[in-house]
């Protein structure tokens, strides 16, 4: 009877050692997928920030290209008359009802701004970088293309936008791809 209970109780239940086996195994398996999940969670942040730029990125191009169809003057012209190129980060025009609008790359802000006659600058949109060469000269965001040295043929823009500096994706590694907006529009006034 004695060899009876002493099966018994062996039969009963789980010892110890196969309980604290169990934990561990269940909080490496929890620790896991809690980790899945904040990758998770970071990864939809750092899309959903991207789509965000992209689409703020794409209305702004779509406004800058927009006020330079409806533009009436432009600048800076040429310093030579029979240049027909200007390549800066300013660039300045007088829409139809006689506004002077400035649009201007601070690359140390990194942020478009634009003025409108004398008030104040406006933040269009932040994380702007413009292009630079194989050495990491900067080159204009803005590339006026004249003819007979005052007359506006075609403006391109150049600009690249990080999605979201501040946002803190480690666990997908820290890169945020950056969105380049390029656009080209010449003025209406030539068509007509």
């Amino acid at each position: 009877m004695n060899r009876r209970t002493d099966t018994m109780r062996r039969a009963r239940g789980f010892s110890l050692v196969e309980m604290l086996i169990a934990l561990a195994i269940s909080a490496a398996l929890l620790v896991a997928v809690l980790s899945a999940l904040v990758a998770s969670f970071r990864a939809y942040q750092a899309t959903t920030e991207q789509a965000s730029t992209h689409v703020v990125g794409r209305v702004i191009m779509h406004r800058m290209m927009a006020l330079v169809r409806n533009g009436v003057d432009f600048g800076p012209l040429p310093e030579d008359a029979r240049d027909r190129y200007v390549v800066t980060d300013e660039f300045i025009f007088v829409d139809e009802d006689g506004r002077e609008i400035a649009l201007r790359l601070d690359r140390a802000a990194s942020a478009l701004l634009m003025q409108v006659d004398d008030a104040s600058e406006q933040l269009l949109l932040e994380g702007v970088r413009g292009p630079a060469d194989s050495t990491g000269e900067a080159i204009g965001a803005f590339t006026l293309e004249f003819e007979n040295g005052t007359r506006l043929v075609r403006a391109s823009f150049d600009l690249t936008v990080d999605a979201d500096d501040n946002a803190s994706v480690a666990l997908e590694g820290d890169e945020v791809i950056p969105i380049r907006l390029v656009g080209s529009t010449a003025p209406r006034r030539l068509t007509w």
